[in-house]
């Protein structure tokens, strides 16, 4: 979601993979209509995945071989939502998903339409409860508290603010409108915040067209502790940033398809590197979008991310949405 400028300087970026960085391995392609925005994963490696474009959300099993690579139906948000941005697994059994009605060849939310969907998934099928936020801009990343799952952080991408939902009872406040989540004015698409994800006492995040990372401090209830953002690292070459995936140690590999297509490795203390890229425009991994790291003991230094599948504000043709595997580096 970016401009034509960010294609332009882009399409200068790296146009192979450099020594040092590694090749990862397709686990699943997908039709030219599907997107995929965001990725989740449950306690056995279970992926939910999205298809952005209608609604849906669909599972992928990495650790079943060749057959479970072929996603299955979970659930579908319709009619409340038709379009997927931000997904988290807030529990070993729940789903949290932020949606809207969304115009895809304008890129607009329809006023109004924005919700959190906590999808429960229940021996007899997946159970939802909606939670709506009418006065939203567009809601994108999403986490929950550590300790506290009940409270989820929302980004609202547009608001450039920080949300705070108690799934126990509807109530909506805000954490922040920290000058390091605001958009940048665009002739076309503004993402201020956009990532977020919770771990020891911070919220991290990235900021799309500030084309930074960065954490903002927490308490345990997910409030914000008093002291400003800051930010950790700027984009390799002028990159801008997708959501990301995140280690136990603070590591985080932030998916970069707005800007150099591809991995980027980020420290605690904003050492970077990145661990994989391609030349924007590639049809072999079209715009990597998030990343989660596997959660058995079989994968947990596995990480899988997922790319959009089509290179939305441009003109470059949509090749289908997929998920990858990566390991070196990882």
């Amino acid at each position: 979601m970016w401009s034509a400028l960010r294609l332009t300087a882009a399409l200068l970026s790296l146009s192979s993979l450099v020594m040092g960085e590694v090749k990862p391995t397709l686990l699943t392609q997908l039709s030219q209509d599907w997107r995929i925005e965001n990725i989740a994963i449950l306690p056995n490696s279970t992926l939910i995945i999205p298809n952005s474009y209608t609604g849906e959300l669909f599972g992928i099993n990495p650790l079943h071989g060749t057959a479970g690579a072929t996603p299955y139906y979970v659930t579908s948000l319709s009619p409340s939502s038709s379009a997927i941005f931000g997904l988290a697994s807030s529990t070993a059994d729940t789903i949290a998903v932020t949606a809207n009605n969304f115009i895809w060849n304008t890129g607009q939310v329809v006023n109004g339409t924005n919700a959190v969907h906590l999808i429960t998934l229940t021996l007899s099928g997946p159970k939802a409860e909606v939670f709506p936020f009418p006065s939203a801009g567009w809601l994108n990343g999403l986490t929950p508290v550590p300790g506290a799952p009940h409270y989820l952080l929302i980004a609202d991408c547009h608001a450039g603010s920080l949300l705070r939902l108690d799934t126990r009872t509807g109530s909506i406040e805000t954490v922040s409108t920290d000058p390091l989540f605001a958009t940048v004015p665009s002739p076309t698409l503004s993402i201020g915040i956009n990532g977020v994800h919770a771990l020891d006492g911070f919220v991290y995040f990235t900021n799309t067209d500030q084309g930074l990372y960065g954490r903002l401090a927490i308490d345990r209830e997910g409030f914000a502790v008093g002291k400003p953002a800051e930010v950790i690292t700027t984009g390799i070459n002028g990159s801008t940033f997708d959501d990301f995936a995140m280690r136990s140690d603070g590591t985080g590999f932030l998916a970069t398809g707005m800007g150099i297509n591809g991995i980027e490795k980020v420290t605690e203390t904003g050492k970077t590197e990145m661990v994989a890229s391609w030349e924007y425009g590639s049809s072999e991994i079209s715009q990597a979008s998030s990343g989660v790291f596997g959660q058995t003991a079989r994968d947990r230094g596995t990480l899988y991310f997922a790319t959009a599948g089509s290179y939305f504000g441009s003109d470059l043709p949509a090749t289908g949405a997929q998920v990858f595997t990566l390991k070196k580096g990882c």
